[in-house]
């Protein structure tokens, strides 16, 4: 019985492992790319670059994107879950991701279509390519 709960205990320590893993990772690449736009910024010469307005270059808009795929997959996998697109939608506005269109659930998936680092389970929403599904789910890859 001891032995159980230690096991339990060592699967719970090793997921939060992973899950701090892949955090640290998702701000990395947000560091990045905050980086890549202050230069961008300073490449155009402009006092301050707005990424919310249609004036933006196509750079800082695949910047924005990737940053934003980036939050998506982290969303997911701390969620341990497929996220559907209403999911997404929800957590990345509230998180100050700004999706323009007047169907930004739909802007969202084109988006995660685009980037091809998510496949679509079902019903049940975006899972990331490159990590295994949970059993639970049903082990697509």
């Amino acid at each position: 019985m001891a032995d159980e709960s230690l096991r339990e205990l060592l699967a719970k320590l090793l997921k939060r492992r992973d899950e701090l893993r892949l955090e640290s990772e998702a701000l990395d690449k947000l560091i990045d790319t905050y980086r890549r736009l202050s230069l961008l910024e300073k490449e155009q010469d402009l006092p301050q670059l707005d990424l919310w307005k249609g004036s933006r270059s196509r750079r800082a808009r695949s910047a924005y994107v990737a940053e934003m795929m980036a939050a998506t997959r982290r969303l997911i996998l701390a969620e341990g879950r497929p996220l559907t697109r209403s999911e997404l939608l929800q957590r990345l506005e509230s998180e100050g991701y700004v999706i323009d269109g007047s169907d930004k659930s739909k802007v969202l998936g084109t988006n995660i279509w685009r980037s091809e680092q998510f496949q679509h389970i079902g019903k049940r929403g975006y899972w990331p390519r490159d990590t295994p599904m949970p059993r639970k789910f049903g082990n697509t890859n």
